[in-house]
């Protein structure tokens, strides 16, 4: 028989457990009540949470439960079926961030897989970049990259390799057409400002501005190509936004409103049918103008087309664009993660959504076939010169 000791022992011992347990439960209820919605979804975070419990105590292989969280996660946002929202895990947010805010990380080369030759084709090399200054010219070849390799470990592979922490360095190979021996260079990854406006006046006075994407700053960039070629003698102007990846809202719309009176310019629709309108101020410029678009105009820069179609401000010529209608915001989540979440839906004034479908050039025509959009030479370009036509009569 146990003794009276050991009877008042195990009382105290059950009741610090069953303070405990009521503690903790306090903390749940309080938790739900302090993060609304959640409780709503409890089930589902119990269910996720004994998942990852039992996986760890029974599984007989390997078990990463930070890749299951993540994996969870990413499997929660491709159920909404949305191409555009997605999960970014911690080590990929910083990247994206600095993408959308007219960064980048790396050595200040951009390529595209060239399927014939199997490698990956440099087109641009940017300013203030480890590549510019160790003599990477557009037209390089990418052969290898730390001994990473297209033939042994694939495209993605090789430029995973070149990708890399700031104020790193890799070592790459490179093949220049004409030179009897591959290159080698060994190149810092640091932070850069995107390039994500160019210009330059062709003859008859027309200025062509080339945008890149909408990133942050991408306005200011503009403004200043803008101002150059105005002082050039620009009469006319051509704006470029083929193979553009979009970009944020309010870089659109302060380029747009230089071109427009003052009228509206954007509906944003959210979920709740909340609207904001985004107008444009009374200052216009009223130079003719063309909008060059392809398959690759993307968001904000079909969007653009789009805008300065419906107010008959500029003639769009090109091929139909990609189709998008939601922006997106980023939502950070507690362990340093974050989604990508539609909660936009974009109209023009006139509550056209491009959706699926994309936007119409007024005059549709496409480049020859074969071309290659990034290495083509001027004469190549039939959809430019269809857009200095278009102007001809202006």
């Amino acid at each position: 028989m146990d003794s009276m000791d050991e009877l008042e022992k195990r009382a105290v011992r059950r009741g610090v457990v069953v303070g405990a347990l009521g503690m903790l439960l306090v903390c749940l209820l309080a938790g739900w009540r302090l993060l609304p919605g959640y409780g709503n979804h409890l089930m589902t975070m119990l269910k996720l949470g004994q998942i990852v419990d039992t996986a760890e105590r029974e599984f007989v292989g390997e078990f990463d439960a930070q890749m299951a969280g993540d994996m969870a996660a990413y499997g929660m946002m491709q159920a909404l079926g949305d191409r555009y929202s997605t999960y970014l895990p911690t080590d990929a947010v910083a990247e994206y961030e600095a993408n959308k805010f007219g960064e980048t990380f790396g050595v200040g080369i951009q390529c595209i897989w060239d399927k014939e030759r199997q490698s990956a084709h440099v087109y641009r090399v940017l300013d203030g970049s480890s590549a510019l200054e160790q003599g990477m010219q557009p037209g390089d070849w990418i052969a290898s990259a730390d001994g990473v390799t297209v033939a042994k470990d694939g495209y993605e592979e090789m430029i995973a390799a070149i990708r890399g922490e700031e104020g790193t360095a890799v070592r790459v190979s490179v093949l220049r057409d004409g030179a009897a021996e591959p290159l080698t260079m060994e190149l810092e990854r640091r932070r850069l400002t995107q390039l994500m406006a160019e210009g330059e006046l062709l003859d008859g006075g027309i200025g062509l501005i080339r945008i890149f994407s909408f990133h942050q700053g991408a306005a200011e960039q503009f403004r200043q190509v803008y101002e150059t070629l105005q002082a050039q003698g620009m009469e006319k102007l051509v704006i470029d936004v083929r193979h553009d990846s979009g970009g944020l809202v309010n870089e659109m719309c302060d380029i747009a409103d230089r071109f427009l009176p003052e009228c509206d310019m954007m509906i944003m629709r959210r979920r709740n049918g909340r609207e904001e309108r985004r107008k444009s101020g009374a200052e216009q410029d009223e130079i003719p103008m063309a909008v060059l678009v392809d398959e690759q105009s993307y968001s904000a820069a079909e969007f653009f087309a789009a805008l300065m179609q419906e107010y008959r401000r500029a003639v769009v010529v090109g091929a139909q664009t990609t189709g998008k209608e939601r922006a997106q915001n980023t939502y950070h989540l507690i362990d340093g993660s974050a989604i990508v979440l539609s909660d936009q839906q974009y109209l023009t004034p006139g509550e056209r959504a491009l959706g699926e479908t994309g936007m119409t050039p007024d005059i549709l025509t496409t480049l020859p076939e074969g071309t290659d959009f990034y290495f083509m030479e001027r004469a190549e370009d039939t959809q430019l010169q269809a857009a200095k036509d278009a102007l001809a009569d202006s």
